[in-house]
C-alpha cells in the first residue's frame, strides 16, 4: 500500500473498522486529497470507503457508532474530519438503482443510516479512479463501471445544490466549503478534469480575476477550520452571489434551462 499522504489517524481508523466488522467486511478504500494531492495537515479530511458482505442494516450499527466515538476519544485532533462511507456489497452492485441503504459517518454529522445510494455517484467514481484498497478485494469488482460523462453529469446536479445549502448553513466554514467546492465543480464540468480543492481555486481566480479575493479568503478560512474569514455581511453576501453565478454557468454550459 503507498499513500501519497499517510494521516495519522489512517492505521487506528483502518485496525479499528477490520476489527469491528471482522468477516463482514469485503473492501476498504481510501480516496481524497489523502491519494490524489492537496491533502491539509490539521484541516483536511480522511475519506474512506468500506464495502460489506451483509446489508449495513444488517450490521452491528451500534457497535460501528461506538467504534467512532471511541476512536475520536482517543484522538479528538480528528473530530468533523473523519468522513467513512459503510455501503453493503449487493446495494453498491446496483446503485443506480437507488434500492438500498448506506451508512456514513462524516464532518458535522453524526454516524446514521441513509438511502439514496444512487446520490453517491460522486464518491463511488473518485474509489473507482483513484481509490487506494486498504483490505480486501480490488474495487473494479465491486463498483459498476462510471463513465467520465457520468461522473460530470453528476458534479453539474450536485452544485446546484449549494445554492440553497449556502443559505441553510450560515456559518463562515460552510461559506468556504461551498465556494471552493464550486470552483471544483465549475472546472470540473467546464474542463471534465478532476482536481483538489487547492488546484480549482488556482484555476478559478485565473479565469474569474474579479473573484480573486473571494477565492483566498474561502482558503484561508478553510485553513483556520471556519475560525476566521467570511464573517462580515459583505463577503458572505458576495459568498452567495458567487455561488449563484457559478450554478448559472454550468446550467448554461451544459444548455439546461435554468
Amino acid at each position: 500500500m503507498v499513500v501519497p499522504a499517510e494521516p495519522p489517524i489512517l492505521e487506528p481508523l483502518v485496525t479499528d473498522i477490520r476489527g469491528r466488522l471482522g468477516e463482514d467486511l469485503v473492501g476498504l478504500y481510501l480516496y481524497g486529497s489523502a491519494v490524489t494531492g492537496g491533502f491539509d495537515p490539521g484541516v483536511s479530511d480522511v475519506d474512506l470507503m468500506a464495502v460489506t458482505a451483509r446489508e449495513v442494516e444488517n450490521l452491528d450499527m451500534a457497535g460501528l457508532e461506538a467504534m467512532h466515538r471511541d476512536l475520536l476519544r482517543h484522538h479528538p485532533d480528528w473530530k468533523d474530519r473523519i468522513d467513512v462511507t459503510y455501503i453493503g456489497r449487493s446495494t453498491l452492485a446496483v446503485f443506480r438503482s437507488n434500492a438500498g441503504r448506506l451508512a456514513v459517518i462524516s464532518p458535522g454529522e453524526p454516524f446514521h443510516v441513509v438511502g439514496d445510494v444512487a446520490d453517491w455517484l460522486l464518491s463511488w467514481y473518485q474509489v473507482q479512479e483513484t481509490g487506494v484498497p486498504l483490505y480486501g478485494q480490488d474495487q473494479a469488482e465491486l463498483i459498476p463501471v462510471i463513465s467520465g460523462p457520468e461522473f460530470v453529469g453528476a458534479i453539474a446536479r450536485h452544485a446546484q445544490t449549494f445554492r440553497n445549502r449556502v443559505y441553510a448553513e450560515p456559518s463562515s466554514g460552510a461559506r468556504a466549503y461551498a465556494v471552493l467546492t464550486m470552483c471544483r465543480a465549475l472546472r470540473t464540468v467546464l474542463t471534465e478534469t478532476h482536481s483538489s480543492k487547492q488546484d480549482a481555486a488556482a484555476w478559478a481566480r485565473q479565469r474569474m480575476p474579479e473573484w480573486a479575493w473571494l477565492i483566498d479568503e474561502a482558503l484561508r478560512t478553510r485553513l483556520s477550520r471556519g475560525k476566521t474569514g467570511l464573517a462580515d455581511e459583505h463577503a458572505r453576501a458576495e459568498a452567495e452571489r458567487f455561488i449563484e453565478l457559478v450554478t448559472d454557468e454550468i446550467r448554461a454550459f451544459r444548455g439546461e434551462a435554468a
